[in-house]
């Protein structure tokens, strides 16, 4: 258990909020490493997801290794996200994100150079698997690093804004990435496409030593001090990576498989080790209070909120592909509005801050409802809105949640990191939990449209259960979500 100096070691100094134009650079910086922090791994992963045959074709490989090289990646980016929690308690946000930085840097630009120079299809690929993997778990820790850094922002209202940008960078990166796809990969190719990617980590690079001169009296979230025992976050991280490797396969016969049931009972052994060493180990108040509760309220809700089965859905009963790309665009778009009305909302109104996450909740789970009901409605407009409406209420309880965390994140060093943990984990636990449910029916002999019926009734118990999480945080802390 840390001593008391300890914990007082690691609470941020008090904040002098700066002046004039100084307060503008401040900001301006904070502002960049929110969006890049946060957006750029939506950059990368969407840029495969969109240019499969592109990829496929231009390193010489099937679609099917390219869909497991997306794989690949979002495994690296639940990883890194496992194990930011045992990095965040040896170094500083800023540290971490620095050397983030210089990885995804150096691993996109390795892969760039290799295709560049011409080598073997076999070579370019294995050099696709290696440097992508490594690359995408290094821009995942710059999500949580870069929230941590949000949190030296001096005034509520700049936190607010801050963390609104920071919600908004993942759905604007996958609104940038098809772009860039389209314009760019045609005219220079993949090398020096990600060659360019390559400098994006640099500018954040450029833009986390600016902080040490724009707020050089503050000290960073993220210190040297031990706050939580290692083996509990070693659990932690055995549980998730263990998690990954029993979910690799998606049918039911595959679950049975003796190496994927080696994997459930790694993953089974690693669970019990994290309970008991979690129980054992008295977390501080910060992590089981308010902001703990609305933190799993938010898990909850990512779990249903992924949008890939009900764009499996319309793929299924073929719908065009420019259709699917303006419904994710409207998606995306939706998703920025959301962050930016709650966090009007709530700088107008702090006291309403339980009514706004009561509300928003409320709007992600009418949006689920609707996609529930796709098998019975056949009206090209109503498939195109509805994820919109879903994606709307997840951005703005995302923000909320999210302000919540970071004024208690002086409490506990890592508490900033943890909203963008939850949000990955959730979805990637989602994804694995909802295929299962599909692989179940139809191992039950259900159609596809059974199956598909059967994850979106799923989709909206998951919902109704994160609502009611959601309202056991508010009723049992009430006094402590108000803002000011």
């Amino acid at each position: 258990m840390p001593s008391a100096q300890d914990r007082a070691a690691a609470v941020p100094r008090a904040r002098t909020p700066p002046q004039g134009s100084s307060g503008t650079a401040a900001f301006a910086v904070l502002a960049g490493i929110a969006l890049l922090g946060n957006g750029l791994k939506s950059i990368v992963s969407s840029s495969v997801l969109v240019s499969e045959a592109r990829f496929a074709a231009a390193l010489g490989i099937t679609t099917e290794h390219v869909a497991l090289l997306l794989e690949l990646i979002i495994a690296g980016m639940v990883v890194a996200l496992a194990a930011c929690p045992l990095l965040l308690q040896r170094m500083s946000a800023r540290a971490l994100a620095i050397g983030a930085c210089l990885v995804a840097a150096a691993a996109f630009a390795t892969f760039a150079l290799v295709d560049l120079s011409g080598q073997s299809p076999a070579l370019r690929e294995i050099a696709a698997f290696g440097c992508f993997a490594f690359g995408a778990g290094a821009l995942a820790l710059l999500a949580p690093t870069a929230q941590s850094l949000v949190a030296l922002a001096p005034t509520p209202a700049m936190r607010t804004t801050l963390t609104s940008l920071w919600t908004g960078a993942a759905p604007a990166g996958f609104l940038v990435a098809p772009q860039m796809v389209r314009l760019l990969l045609p005219a220079f190719g993949i090398g020096w496409y990600f060659l360019g990617f390559s400098a994006l980590p640099l500018v954040l690079l450029a833009l986390l030593c600016a902080l040490a001169f724009v707020l050089p009296a503050t000290r960073e979230p993220g210190t040297t001090v031990t706050v939580m025992p290692a083996h509990l976050l070693l659990a932690f991280v055995a549980a998730v990576v263990a998690f990954e490797l029993w979910t690799t396969s998606g049918s039911v016969s595959g679950y049975a498989k003796p190496a994927t049931l080696a994997c459930l009972a790694v993953f089974a052994a690693a669970a019990i080790w994290l309970v008991s060493a979690f129980k054992a180990y008295v977390m501080p108040p910060a992590l089981t209070g308010t902001a703990g509760r609305l933190l799993l309220a938010l898990f909850v809700l990512e779990m249903p909120t992924t949008g890939f089965f009900d764009t499996a859905w319309l793929v299924q009963h073929q719908f065009t592909e420019s259709f699917i790309a303006d419904r994710s665009t409207l998606s995306a778009a939706a998703q920025i509005a959301g962050t930016l009305v709650a966090g009007v909302l709530v700088q107008r109104r702090p006291a309403a801050h339980s009514a706004l996450l009561l509300g928003f909740a409320g709007i992600a789970v009418v949006g689920l409802a609707a996609i529930a009901a796709y098998p019975w409605v056949a009206h090209p407009l109503y498939f195109l809105l509805t994820p919109g409406i879903g994606g709307f209420g997840v951005a703005g309880l995302t923000v909320l949640v999210c302000l919540v965390v970071l004024r208690d994140a002086a409490m506990h060093p890592l508490l900033a990191a943890l909203p963008s943990i939850a949000i990955m984990l959730g979805t990637e636990f989602g994804l694995e939990l909802l295929q299962l449910v599909f692989a179940i029916a139809q191992a039950a002999g259900l159609s596809d449209d059974g199956g598909y019926s059967a994850i979106f009734f799923a989709q909206v118990v998951l919902a109704l259960a994160a609502v009611g999480l959601l309202g056991m945080a508010i009723r049992r802390g009430q006094s402590s979500i108000r803002l000011q």
